[in-house]
C-alpha cells in the first residue's frame, strides 16, 4: 500500500496583517521600519500620484517617499477595505493629496501587495480600484 502525504496549505491570512502594520508604518512615515518588512528584491510600482516610476529594494521605500515630499504638501492615503489573494493582498481606498500649487487628487486608490515568506517582495499602485482588482485577479468583486 502506497504511503499518501497531505499537504496542509499555508494560510495567508497573516499576510493581510503584515500588510496593516506597513500601513501603520507608512502612516508613520517610518521608513526604517518598512525597510524590515520587505526582500531585498523589492519592487515598487508607484502610480502618478507620486512619481509613475518603478523602484527598486527597500532604498525605493525612501524615493517614493521623497516624490511625495517633492510634489506634495499634502498626501494621505486611507485603506479601507483588505482582501487576502493568497500571496497577494489587494488593498482598496482613497487618497486625497494636496500640491504646492494648490493642485490635488482625491480618487480611489488601490494597491497590490505581493508577499514572500512574510515579506514583502512587491506592491503595484493603481488610481483607481478596478485596475487593482483586476491586477490582484479578483475580478469578482466587480459584479
Amino acid at each position: 500500500m502506497s504511503e499518501s502525504i497531505c499537504l496542509i496549505p499555508v494560510l495567508t491570512e497573516g499576510n493581510v496583517e503584515i500588510v496593516r502594520r506597513a500601513y501603520e508604518a507608512i502612516h508613520a512615515r517610518d521608513v526604517d521600519r518598512l525597510k524590515t518588512m520587505t526582500t531585498p528584491d523589492l519592487v515598487l510600482r508607484a502610480s502618478p500620484a507620486t512619481d509613475g516610476k518603478v523602484h527598486h529594494g527597500p532604498e525605493g521605500i525612501g524615493e517614493v517617499f521623497q516624490a511625495i515630499r517633492d510634489r506634495w504638501q499634502e498626501f494621505r492615503v486611507q485603506a479601507l477595505e483588505f482582501y487576502d489573494a493568497g500571496n497577494r493582498v489587494l488593498v482598496l481606498g482613497t487618497i486625497l493629496t494636496k500640491g504646492k500649487n494648490e493642485d490635488g487628487i482625491a480618487s480611489t486608490a488601490g494597491q497590490v501587495w505581493t508577499l514572500e515568506d512574510g515579506k514583502v517582495a512587491s506592491v503595484e499602485a493603481f488610481l483607481d480600484t478596478e485596475s487593482a482588482i483586476r491586477a490582484a485577479g479578483l475580478t469578482r468583486l466587480l459584479t
